[in-house]
């Protein structure tokens, strides 16, 4: 296990990530500190970064080194975009840094920047075929992404901050200035035909102002989960809180609930560019994605001295197993187990291959709780699943399967679903239950956790649902357990329950 920091000079804000990288290639998030430097404000009317800023910069990543050592990091990955990219005293402040911190400060190309927000997205949201955007201080970025690959890129000469403050929009707007800003940024968008010719899946937005977005958005409609990553909104939920913004001016924006009112005087110019983009390119599905550089750069070293696994479900899902010793032999057959029953039965349950991931997440982490606690693990499962960094799968599928997990036991526990009624639905619920009594039953055949069952066979009629099960050894202790099952299965698929071993 290694310690590993990875910071991050962008155009408004300086960044730490320091992470724990497991022997297999999983990370974890163990700290991160930002700190507001807006570096891009300087160059907007100028060329160099201002003294004051180099101070501070020092200053600030004099202080992530210190954490990265206190901490026992072993590596210290540092890169630097676009402000340090145009301004033209970047290679004096690059040397001092090298010669004050003995830190390596690493330039990255519009190309580059783009290349590591994409294995960041892509290492985290399974993507079929998307348009992925990030609003920097500066300008703008712009990917294709199908089939695992950059199919086009571009770069816009504009971001929020420019933006904003060439075209007057920090504090009071004037219909003219905002008519003036629309009417560049669509002149360029209609330039790149492919941006505004092909259809999407999806949009998906890195970095703050699309951060910012969606956390407005969940603050709006009470959403329950407080998870930035993998957030998904509306086209029209854009258009309300860009309207929302653009109507105020900078006091009032600072008072909105949630706003960080460190970007009060550039959001509406990053909003104006997003906004846009989506309204031309006509999607209605938007994605935000919480990863995204730092976490490219990452995962591009991790996998230079670990090959990552591809599947990026089995990637979290296995490493929170490692992370909380769990027991993997038995989280991997009681998976077997319920996938077999899942679909011998699905005449019955009629749940097709859209439910695969969330039974894969549900029962190979079912006994994630009992790093905390035994005796209620099920309460703990839900709230750890809930609360992981698991890559790849929609809120809905996470809250689904943390709801799946929690069911497992045999008692009477229920997960409170009144709460997250804006997340998931009465035939959400329904599904969890279909699924959930499956996995109670595969608890109770792999109860010894030896995984006795080799296979077993399903057959069913009007009345009845019979398991018959394989093994080479007694099984009178999984039979009498996975039978504690059989009122809840009878209630939920209104059939009676036999199990037995095959002669």
């Amino acid at each position: 296990m290694n310690k590993i920091g990875v910071i991050d000079i962008g155009p408004n804000t300086l960044r730490l990530m320091l992470t724990e990288v497991e022997d297999d290639g999983y990370f974890k998030v163990i700290d991160e500190l930002k700190s507001s430097i807006r570096l891009c404000s300087d160059l907007v009317n100028g060329c160099e970064i201002c003294n004051d800023k180099i101070s501070l910069i020092l200053s600030t990543l004099r202080a992530f080194k210190s954490l990265c050592i206190v901490s026992g990091a072993s590596k210290i990955i540092a890169v630097a975009t676009e402000s340090f990219r145009t301004a033209q005293n970047k290679d004096l402040l690059i040397s001092t840094i090298k010669s004050e911190l003995d830190v390596d400060i690493r330039v990255l190309s519009c190309e580059e920047e783009i290349h590591y927000n994409f294995i960041g997205v892509t290492r985290s949201i399974y993507v079929e075929n998307s348009l992925m955007v990030e609003v920097e201080g500066n300008s703008t970025h712009l990917a294709w992404i199908q089939n695992g690959c950059i199919i086009k890129s571009a770069t816009l000469p504009f971001g929020c901050v420019n933006l904003s403050y060439n075209y007057n929009l920090t504090d009071r707007i004037s219909r003219d200035d905002l008519d003036v800003t629309i009417n560049l940024i669509n002149s360029h968008l209609r330039d790149l035909q492919w941006v505004t010719e092909n259809t999407y899946d999806s949009i998906i937005g890195v970095g703050g102002t699309v951060r910012t977005i969606g956390k407005l958005d969940r603050i709006k409609k009470r959403y329950p989960l407080d998870i930035s990553h993998n957030y998904e909104l509306t086209d029209l939920d854009v258009h309300d809180i860009y309207n929302l913004l653009k109507s105020k001016d900078y006091k009032q924006r600072c008072k909105i609930e949630g706003f960080d009112p460190d970007s009060s005087d550039v959001i509406v110019g990053g909003l104006a560019i997003f906004h846009n983009i989506v309204k031309l390119v006509c999607n209605s599905k938007i994605i935000i994605s919480d990863r995204g550089l730092k976490e490219g750069v990452l995962y591009e070293y991790i996998n230079s001295k670990h090959p990552l696994n591809k599947d990026i479900l089995d990637y979290s899902i296995n490493g929170i197993l490692d992370t909380l010793n769990s027991n993997k032999s038995h989280a991997k057959h009681v998976f077997w187990i319920t996938t077999k029953l899942f679909d011998a039965l699905k005449p019955l349950h009629h749940l097709d291959s859209s439910y695969d991931r969330i039974l894969k997440t549900a029962t190979m982490l079912h006994d994630c709780g009992t790093s905390i606690d035994y005796y209620e693990h099920h309460k703990h499962s839900f709230y750890i699943i809930l609360h992981s960094y698991i890559n790849g799968i929609t809120h809905k599928e996470l809250l689904m399967s943390a709801c799946i997990a929690a069911s497992h036991r045999f008692n009477k526990y229920q997960v409170p679903q009144p709460p997250f009624a804006s997340i998931i639905n009465s035939l959400d619920v329904k599904a969890t239950k279909l699924i959930g009594v499956l996995l109670k039953l595969a608890e109770g055949l792999d109860r010894s956790l030896v995984g006795a069952v080799s296979d077993l066979d399903v057959d069913f009629d009007e009345n009845t649902v019979t398991i018959t099960v394989t093994s080479d050894i007694d099984l009178e202790l999984e039979i009498h357990q996975a039978y504690r099952a059989t009122g809840k299965f009878k209630e939920i698929y209104n059939r009676n329950l036999i199990i037995k071993k095959a002669i």
